[in-house]
């Protein structure tokens, strides 16, 4: 059985957004799954000494404009969110609560996180609007609190994010296959150049970079 896809990625990135579809079905041509892993890309960035990517306002100002670009040119709807970056760390831990009982479940719960930060403007870096989000895929108030608040949602995130650091992630959304990596969406046409060979020219590159 071919390996799954890893697709890490922050709920709180456009670029994950905008890759979201064309990732999902790019594995499903080729016999592949996906597996997601939430991620802080934050905390990642950081393990590695790598600065925030908008922390810069010549930097911010080109990712504002290329977010709204790239929305187009991907033909989503997509409005500015109010505040970015943001912290996604609550919306990711109701995520793998959720996923250690309905992976599908929990992917429908990751869509419409998406949906609300990128579509409909809302702060998923509040509790409020994460309560109603996680309402309407069958959590209740008092579970959504334990999974925010509770061991179980944070140490699946944390173990998360030290296998991203160990995977050498650099960004969202960061892909593996069969042990490569491919960082943005702007890479997933290399992706399927990639699956089409069936990963015997990425072998052929790491043992050259390995002698």
């Amino acid at each position: 059985m071919k390996d799954p896809i890893r697709f890490y990625f922050d709920f709180a990135s456009p670029y994950a957004y905008f890759a979201l579809d064309l990732i999902e079905d790019l594995a499903s041509e080729h016999g592949r799954e996906v597996e997601w892993r939430p991620i802080l890309m934050w905390a990642v960035l950081d393990a590695h000494g790598i600065g925030a990517p908008m922390q810069t306002q010549v930097k911010r100002d080109y990712f504002l404009h290329d977010m709204a670009r790239s929305a187009d040119f991907y033909g989503l709807p997509y409005r500015s969110p109010l505040k970015l970056p943001l912290s996604s760390h609550m919306a990711a831990r109701i995520w793998y609560v959720m996923a250690q009982d309905d992976g599908l479940r929990a992917r429908a719960f990751g869509r419409d996180v998406f949906d609300a930060f990128f579509v409909r403007r809302e702060d998923i870096s509040d509790p409020k609007a994460l309560l109603a989000i996680s309402a309407r895929h069958g959590m209740n108030e008092e579970q959504t609190i334990e999974a925010i608040k509770g061991p179980n949602g944070r140490a699946a995130l944390e173990t998360m994010v030290k296998r991203a650091i160990d995977d050498r992630v650099i960004g969202s959304p960061y892909l593996i296959l069969d042990g490569e990596g491919f960082f943005g969406a702007d890479r997933l046409p290399q992706l399927r150049w990639r699956l089409t060979q069936g990963g015997q020219a990425a072998r052929a590159i790491r043992e050259k970079e390995t002698t």
